[in-house]
């Protein structure tokens, strides 16, 4: 309520900086076109919340109140106490209710997991294993909660962050571990196979990003068959993605026609997997987090369509965009080699991870200045930066057409990675770009984030 007070209906240039802002018109409309192309597809989605860390955002992933199951992914343990409240609130209206603990478990997390896990039925907690040893601190998790806890084998698809492959002997006895865990005091249940394919953020194409995602599903496709082959009756779940990934089926909706969308050879191989999988009694599911804020890493891999202008082609576009932080120029310095600028905010609310596009820490919009420019861009880039300090500084070496800044002039900034950069803050700022001009700037909500872990 305070925060309420604080902020709602006041306008982002008389605002104290840094601050986080979230566009709701784009996360809507990123989230919308995310479950549509899944529903084309005929496969379920997992949305990841750890990008954004809400419960307004996490609504619209699910797609509530009109989907009846709902399936999260969480990074942290406070994230799925975060969204406790809502999660609850789904199940007392009859939908099933399914939080995935997004990484190969620590076993010290087991209670506080299964104390989050009381107050909800038997199948909605899951986590990831990757090693047999983990396996042996699951029983408290049944002890506490009264049901078993489904599990999921991470898979080492080719990132090579976690996770194992296949081929090795230490699948096959993860696998009869799991197998034989629901038969004696371990009490847990194998739910599916779960793949990240982080390594997909180094393409620069939809058509490489589908590639990538048929060769999660053919991975994931074989390992169940290794499943199979010592429990024949058994249906898993197949989880794959990671934005680039599974962005990249929204080419598949008549949105997307340019010349790097996948084509139709792809298209078929990426249904046939799909097919298979099913035939074989396992169902794909499809995970991703940051799409529903996007940021400079995202749009340098032109995974998934435009949202916001279609007609432009098939990439994404500055539009599409959702999470931008507002900041404000402190000094000038003309007198240097080429005009920089210092701006109240450096990597400790824009973060620190590069783009592969180019040399900065994030590109200012052309949001508060008297431009035309159709990109979105103002011209100017973090160039240079520290704890608290960011130099702005001109992103090529047209200086002629790059407008000037004056000081105490607000600027919004497109950060490189969105989850680094918002983990500095307590909350969103919410506008919405689809009001009438004279209203886009007006705060309309403010979103919370958990913190810790």
């Amino acid at each position: 309520m305070e925060l309420h007070e604080a902020f709602v209906g006041k306008n982002l240039h008389d605002i104290s900086v840094p601050a986080a802002v979230a566009d709701r018109a784009v996360v809507r409309r990123n989230c919308l076109q995310m479950l549509q192309a899944c529903d084309a597809l005929d496969v379920d989605f997992r949305p990841h919340v750890k990008t954004h860390k809400t419960i307004e955002v996490a609504r619209l992933q699910v797609g509530e109140p009109w989907r009846h199951t709902v399936k999260v992914v969480v990074s942290t343990l406070a994230e799925a106490e975060h969204l406790f409240p809502f999660l609850l609130e789904c199940q007392d209206h009859g939908k099933s209710v399914n939080v995935l603990y997004g990484l190969p478990i620590p076993p010290s997390t087991v209670r506080r997991l299964a104390e989050f896990g009381k107050r909800f039925l038997s199948g909605s907690v899951s986590v990831l294993v990757d090693h047999c040893e983990q396996l042996q601190h699951l029983k408290l998790f049944n002890e506490i909660t009264g049901y078993p806890l489904c599990v999921f084998i991470k898979v080492d698809t080719g990132y090579h962050r976690a996770g194992v492959t296949p081929s090795s002997a230490e699948f096959l006895n993860l696998v009869t571990r799991i197998l034989d865990g629901g038969k004696n005091s371990m009490n847990i249940e194998f739910g599916g196979l779960y793949s990240h394919a982080g390594h997909s953020y180094g393409g620069s194409s939809a058509s490489q990003a589908m590639d990538l995602l048929i060769e999660e599903i053919e991975s994931l496709r074989k390992a169940s068959e290794i499943v199979k082959n010592l429990h024949t009756k058994i249906a898993l779940t197949l989880s794959v993605g990671a934005t680039p990934t599974a962005t990249s089926v929204q080419n598949l909706m008549e949105l997307s026609d340019g010349p790097q969308a996948p084509g139709v050879k792809q298209s078929d191989a990426l249904k046939d997997c799909i097919r298979q999988a099913k035939a074989n009694h396992d169902q794909v599911e499809l995970h991703a987090g940051v799409y529903p804020f996007l940021d400079m890493q995202q749009l340098a891999t032109q995974a998934s369509p435009s949202a916001s202008q279609p007609s432009t082609g098939p990439g994404l576009s500055f539009g599409d965009i959702a999470f931008t932080i507002l900041t404000e120029v402190a000094s000038l310095y003309s007198e240097r080699d080429q005009p920089e600028a210092l701006i109240a905010a450096g990597s400790f609310a824009l973060g620190r991870e590069p783009c592969k596009s180019y040399s900065g820490w994030g590109i200012v919009s052309n949001w508060g200045f008297d431009s035309t420019i159709p990109t979105g861009r103002s011209g100017w880039q973090v160039g240079r930066i520290s704890q608290e300090h960011g130099i702005l500084t001109h992103e090529s070496s047209k200086h002629g057409d790059t407008p000037e800044l004056c000081v105490g002039q607000k600027v919004r900034i497109f950060p490189n990675h969105a989850c680094v950069a918002g983990a500095a803050f307590d909350y969103y700022l919410v506008v919405d770009s689809n009001l009438p001009e004279k209203r886009r700037d007006e705060i309309l909500e403010v979103w919370v984030r958990c913190r810790g872990w």
